[in-house]
């Protein structure tokens, strides 16, 4: 597993903050956040979960075989507590993680969550088959209907295009994995009961792959969660409302 952070003298006493990306993604997702906090002097601690990105290894289909890596790469960098932010499949990891070992977790922060997060049997069977196919229908699916003609604040940047060729990068095989860890998470809600940290959601109001609503009932069984909406933003909120997504961030890190 690749990961990335500022300093290569990492204590148990540093208490980094953890960036999970989504399914078929690398670290760069979080450009903007990690570069915030590295100017606050926070020990940061970026993944590319195997497979992904730089990182070498076989496709993991299971959330809890993803926990299980990032806790070995914690643990040998003698890492007790931390702080975790996840987004889409990174956000069910993270609730694995809080859940599992609720002590060591100061805080959580789930971007674009649902549970059950089940796919679509016809998307799943595109991840296997035509991978293209799959990677079309989640870049399309992943924005709002604003997004994809346009309204990025950074000019000259092409938000679909982007997502597309980060998950035309993916190894084979990993995308379909993905997919597979996230249909098949279970026991969501009594895992939400068990975590002690800090909560926060941040969802978008147009968000089609991982709608509000399928949010409901996790909220629920999280203690006092903080809830963020973003108005027209879809499921992808790093890249549509960056700066939105780092204000709320901070609140909770």
């Amino acid at each position: 597993m690749m990961f990335y952070f500022p300093k290569k003298d990492l204590t148990k006493n540093s208490e980094p903050i953890v960036f999970i990306h989504g399914t078929g993604m690398d670290h760069s997702v979080w450009t903007l956040p990690v570069r915030y906090f590295l100017r606050k002097s926070r020990d940061v601690l970026a993944i590319d979960l195997p497979g992904h990105g730089k990182s070498p290894g076989k496709p993991i289909s299971s959330i809890t075989g993803f926990s299980d890596k990032i806790f070995k790469l914690l643990n040998d960098n003698s890492i007790n507590s931390f702080s975790i932010v996840g987004h889409s499949m990174g956000s069910l990891i993270a609730l694995e993680m809080a859940s599992s070992q609720p002590k060591r977790v100061k805080a959580m922060s789930l971007i674009g969550t649902a549970f059950p997060m089940q796919v679509n049997k016809h998307l799943l069977e595109y991840a296997k088959s035509d991978v293209q196919k799959a990677i079309d229908i989640l870049t399309f699916m992943g924005y709002s209907n604003q997004a994809r003609i346009g309204r990025n604040k950074n000019p000259g940047i092409w938000m679909t295009e982007s997502t597309r060729r980060l998950m035309q990068r993916s190894k084979k095989g990993v995308i379909y994995n993905d997919l597979l860890a996230c249909s098949n998470f279970q026991d969501g809600l009594e895992k939400a009961k068990k975590v002690s940290a800090k909560v926060q959601l941040i969802l978008g109001s147009n968000d089609f792959l991982t709608p509000r609503i399928k949010a409901s009932d996790l909220i629920d069984n999280f203690k006092s969660p903080d809830v963020k909406e973003i108005s027209n933003s879809g499921h992808t909120l790093m890249t549509e409302d960056p700066n939105k997504v780092l204000d709320y961030l901070i609140e909770v890190l």
